[in-house]
């Protein structure tokens, strides 16, 4: 808050839409809106496409907010712009039409329509929106200070719409409908209530990463098993048993460390495969390579598998998801 500013001031609605400005100055006048709602973001435009966009943005005590309707492009934030945010916070994304991909770390997370994403602003970041038709969603930065998290790194993390909490599915429905037209306090109560939900929403923050092999997890051995699962992800052999084998442990507890934070091996050596795939596909290498082939470099033995495993996950074929970027 800056001196001087009053609460009236910090409530105080800003609408960006590029249909307002000359074709030139559209695309620089909306990464402009975006930087000022959510510090600064690298945004890159396909320079033979037309591009347009709308954001409605309110900046308060709690963090920022906004519903965004936009053509569908890539952004990041990378080590330029996260030295130039002066907070620390939490990002989070309610997709209202088309898909978003985040990738961060080690991880890269999916979110359809009417999935809700977070993930944290103090890694770099890449952040895909996709879609036939104009991309739209609800943002929010949300302070770690909100929450006495200012030491704690996120794990970004999907949330489907099924399994978003009722109370925080109101607020974006209410936001989504009203952002343009209800009164500023009104607004302003959604939007601390959406605050004070998202961390409740996942239900956990982690410790700080210790070197890249960090994972989030209580357990030692469900650490030293994904650490292994990991380092071995396009062995075609990989299974419980030789997981076991290397820990010194029983089959029996493999599974049961991976029951223990919510997945199972299998589904999580195939998510772990598919996003090395999709890597790949639209990597600058990659892109040069037969599709079987990168199914087969990353464990995958059956292309039929694959290709249903990856429309699962992914929405699209993989010839479809290479072809969008």
């Amino acid at each position: 808050m800056k001196a001087g500013e009053d609460a009236a001031d910090r409530l105080h609605l800003s609408i960006c839409d590029t249909e307002f400005y000359p074709a030139r100055d559209g695309f620089a006048a909306f990464r402009e809106a975006v930087a000022a709602a959510f510090m600064p973001w690298l945004l890159e435009r396909n320079s033979e496409a037309e591009f347009s966009a709308r954001i409605a943005s309110l900046s308060t005590e709690f963090g920022s907010f906004a519903r965004t309707r936009m053509t569908p492009l890539p952004g990041f934030r990378n080590k330029p712009e996260i030295s130039k945010s002066p907070e620390l916070c939490l990002y989070a994304n309610y997709v209202i039409s088309g898909q978003l991909i985040v990738d961060q770390g080690d991880r890269m997370t999916t979110a359809n329509t009417g999935d809700l994403i977070i993930y944290d602003s103090t890694l770099p970041v890449k952040h895909i929106k996709l879609g036939d038709a104009p991309f739209e969603d609800l943002s929010f930065s949300v302070p770690k200070t909100q929450f006495g998290s200012e030491g704690q790194v996120f794990e970004n993390v999907s949330i489907p719409n099924a399994k978003i909490i009722s109370p925080l599915a109101s607020c974006f429905a209410f936001l989504s409908q009203n952002i343009s037209s209800a009164q500023p306090d009104e607004l302003g109560a959604v939007g601390a209530a959406c605050a004070a939900l998202l961390p409740i929403a996942v239900g956990h923050l982690t410790e700080p990463p210790r070197g890249k092999d960090f994972v989030v997890t209580s357990s030692y051995y469900a650490r030293e098993l994904m650490k292994f699962v990991d380092a071995n992800i396009n062995d075609i052999d990989l299974s419980p048993s030789t997981a076991a084998a290397n820990l010194g442990i029983s089959v029996r507890y493999v599974h049961k460390q991976f029951a223990m934070i919510g997945t199972t091996f299998s589904s999580y050596v195939m998510s772990k495969r598919l996003e090395h795939v999709s890597r790949d596909l639209v990597s600058d290498t990659g892109r040069q390579q037969p599709i079987f082939v990168l199914a087969y470099r990353w464990g995958f033995n059956d292309l039929s598998t694959f290709i249903r495993a990856f429309k699962k996950k992914f929405g699209c074929s993989p010839r479809e998801y290479r072809a969008k970027f």
